[in-house]
């Protein structure tokens, strides 16, 4: 598996570089479903070209993305492996020409996330892990922080596609808030798993999330000491898209940290 790391890890790189040609040009900005919830045509060309550098390295390996649609988690997609593609995380951060956005690369076999790969390529962070192995940014071991949640600051997602989802995630953050030592918001969930895994924050959490937004961060996290779930604490089934709680090594288990189901019920589930 080192092999294959390396070499995901160079496909990501050579996505980052058609990433930061891409303000040089038209960026073909479509929009999606929801709220401020954009594709652009660089999130397109960078998913074509994943699929097609990543078939070379794991010949035979599935594939799922955000892109293309490509978006749905498919029985066959138990056995064997499944590459799980985001190719730019924090588009609408992209078409400001904003940090951060990312490209997103998880690895799953069987079923199960194996390894993860994150590259921001702005600040040329490349953030790795497979399970087993520990977690790496720019080649160092990370691990997450041991403070507890008074002693962190916390990052969340506005789950800016559905609005309904973001009036109950500012209760959330606002209850947070007088907890932690402040809340964040990057617009880049997997950046935000790689800022937790590397003891930056304390954690991250967020009401609806496609499973690329987390397939590759979850591996980096977990295997810098971290854990997630979903709002129940349920352990993610990885079959689909979620609401997640990611928290560092401290928070894990701090009886200050707050229950998070009682949020996650008072969402409908609307997009609007």
């Amino acid at each position: 598996m080192d092999r294959i790391i390396y070499e995901i890890e160079d496909a990501a790189r050579q996505a980052g570089e058609i990433i930061r040609m891409a303000h040089g040009g038209e960026l073909g900005i479509e929009n999606k479903e929801g709220k401020a919830n954009f594709v652009t045509k660089y999130d397109r060309k960078v998913q074509e070209f994943l699929t097609r550098r990543l078939q070379e390295i794991v010949p035979g390996a599935r594939f799922l993305g955000e892109e293309n649609g490509m978006d749905r988690f498919l029985p066959g997609d138990e056995e064997g492996y499944l590459f799980v593609i985001d190719p730019i995380d924090g588009t609408t951060n992209f078409i400001h020409n904003m940090h951060p956005h990312v490209t997103s690369i998880g690895l799953f076999r069987d079923g199960k996330p194996w390894a993860g790969v994150v590259y921001a390529p702005v600040t040329d962070q490349m953030f790795s892990a497979q399970r087993g192995e520990g977690a790496y940014e720019n080649g160092k071991r990370i691990h997450s922080s041991t403070g507890k949640l008074s002693d962190n600051i916390m990052l969340t997602g506005t789950s800016g596609f559905s609005m309904s989802a973001f009036a109950v995630s500012q209760k959330a953050a606002y209850e947070f808030q007088s907890r932690c030592q402040g809340v964040r918001s990057t617009g880049s969930a997997e950046y935000n798993l790689c800022m937790t895994a590397s003891g930056r924050v304390g954690g991250y959490f967020e009401m609806k999330l496609g499973l690329w937004d987390f397939a590759a961060g979850s591996v980096i996290l977990e295997e810098a000491g971290g854990k997630i779930t979903d709002y129940y604490g349920n352990p993610l089934t990885y079959r689909g898209g979620s609401g997640i709680v990611a928290v560092c090594e401290g928070i894990a288990g701090d009886e200050n940290m707050p229950d998070m189901a009682p949020y996650m019920d008072m969402w409908d589930g609307r997009i609007g």
